[in-house]
């Protein structure tokens, strides 16, 4: 599987999931390029863990033994072996990530927007040891555009240029669901057409 092969599988598991959710997929596939190595790890191949998510004494479920490299908090790596969590296929594995991120701890995350913050709050919260982490995740979400992704699920209002009827006017945009939708009131006073309400239901006269 190619890096760009293993984004867009990532991102559709992440984006079908967020409705229930509501973790900004961008984050997902940015910590699943990181802890897995693209997809090549043997715990994400084998387990389809992508996250290095430990077993822990709650976990029920299957499991798959592996070493794991941690970082002290002055940075300094080791390693250890541990039991981590095992999914049977790569939908299955996501679903599992954003349930183990019910645990309260990661709470803050549920609604978060903006992908900076999602990334500074995860390692906060303890996701991770390594010093670096949410740079490493910014840096990775920026350079191959994983926010694309959230623009799927949130609704992302901006201004841009249209071309209506061969005139080029700038109207709002709202964003949503990997479509654009031109603000209904821009877009009838660029086109010269009047708007009315009949009772929450727009109406549009000539």
């Amino acid at each position: 599987m190619t890096n760009k092969e293993f984004i867009e599988t990532i991102g559709r598991a992440a984006v079908a999931e967020y409705e229930r959710f509501k973790i900004l997929p961008s984050l997902t596939i940015a910590q699943a390029i990181l802890e897995s190595n693209w997809g090549k790890s043997l715990l994400s191949q084998r387990a389809f863990n992508f996250f290095g998510m430990k077993a822990g004494t709650g976990w029920k479920g299957a499991t798959y033994n592996s070493k794991t490299q941690e970082q002290t908090r002055a940075g300094q790596s080791f390693t250890i072996d541990a039991a981590f969590r095992a999914y049977p296929n790569v939908q299955a594995g996501i679903r599992g990530y954003y349930m183990f991120l019910q645990y309260p701890r990661y709470q803050n995350l549920k609604g978060v927007t903006d992908y900076k913050q999602a990334c500074r709050l995860i390692k906060a919260d303890g996701w991770a040891t390594d010093v670096r982490y949410t740079e490493k995740l910014i840096s990775l979400i920026e350079k191959y555009g994983l926010d694309k992704y959230d623009e799927e699920v949130l609704e992302v209002v901006e201004k841009d240029k249209v071309e209506v009827f061969g005139k080029v006017v700038t109207m709002k945009l709202i964003r949503k669901d990997g479509r654009v939708y031109p603000d209904i009131r821009e877009f009838c006073a660029a086109v010269g057409l009047e708007i009315d309400n009949k009772g929450r239901m727009p109406v549009v006269k000539k």
